[in-house]
C-alpha cells in the first residue's frame, strides 16, 4: 500500500517573540499583510515573513482558525443560493458557527484583545469581524466601569462630573447586566 503525499507551497511566519510558523500558502494568503509583503518583496519568497506585532501564542490561534476554515470550505460542496425578495440568503453553517464559538470560549478578555490586535495586524478580515462582534456581545449592557476596565480606559472625570452625567443619563444605566470578569 502506498501513500500519496500532496506537496503544497509553504510560507514561514516569524513572530515578535522569534518563533517560526511554517504554514500552507493557502492559509498564509488569508492574511492581507502576507499578500502585501509578497507584493512588496517578490524576491524574498524563501525568507520568513516578520510579524513584529504578533506573538506566537496568538498567531497559533489565528492559524488554527484559518486552517480549520480553509479545510472546511474545501470539503463543503457548494450549495444553491435561495432567492427571496431579490436578496440572496445563505444557509447557516452550524459546524463553522460551533467551531468559532468554541474558539471564542477559550479566550478571556485579555486574550480577546490580543487576538483582535493580531487579526488586525495580519489584516485577517473574517477573524477580525468575528472577534469584534464577540467583544460587542461581551460589553453589551455592561456598566461603564466594566467597559473602562475591559479596554483599559482611565476615568478622567471628577466624581462630581461623573455623578452629574449619570443623573442626566439615568436611562442609559438602568437594567444593566451584572459585571463579570
Amino acid at each position: 500500500m502506498s501513500v500519496t503525499v500532496t506537496e503544497t507551497n509553504k510560507t514561514t511566519l516569524l513572530t515578535a517573540d522569534e518563533e517560526e510558523f511554517v504554514v500552507d500558502e493557502a492559509i498564509a494568503m488569508e492574511f492581507g499583510t502576507v499578500k502585501m509583503y509578497y507584493e512588496d518583496n517578490p524576491d524574498s519568497c524563501d525568507e520568513a515573513i516578520p510579524l513584529p506585532n504578533v506573538t506566537s501564542k496568538y498567531l497559533a490561534k489565528v492559524i488554527e482558525y484559518y486552517k480549520w476554515h480553509v479545510e472546511h470550505r474545501a470539503k463543503k460542496a457548494p450549495k444553491p443560493v435561495k432567492i427571496k425578495f431579490l436578496q440572496y440568503e445563505e444557509e447557516e453553517d452550524e459546524e463553522a458557527k460551533a467551531f468559532d464559538e468554541a474558539l471564542l470560549n477559550t479566550l478571556d478578555n485579555e486574550g480577546m484583545k490580543q487576538m483582535i490586535m493580531a487579526a488586525n495586524y495580519l489584516d485577517a478580515k473574517d477573524l477580525l469581524e468575528m472577534l469584534t462582534q464577540a467583544v460587542a456581545d461581551r460589553i453589551k449592557n455592561k456598566s461603564v466601569e466594566y467597559v473602562r476596565k475591559f479596554f483599559g480606559i482611565e476615568n478622567d472625570y471628577t466624581p462630581e462630573e461623573e455623578a452629574e452625567l449619570r443623573k442626566q443619563n439615568e436611562w442609559a444605566i438602568e437594567d444593566l447586566d451584572p459585571d463579570d470578569d
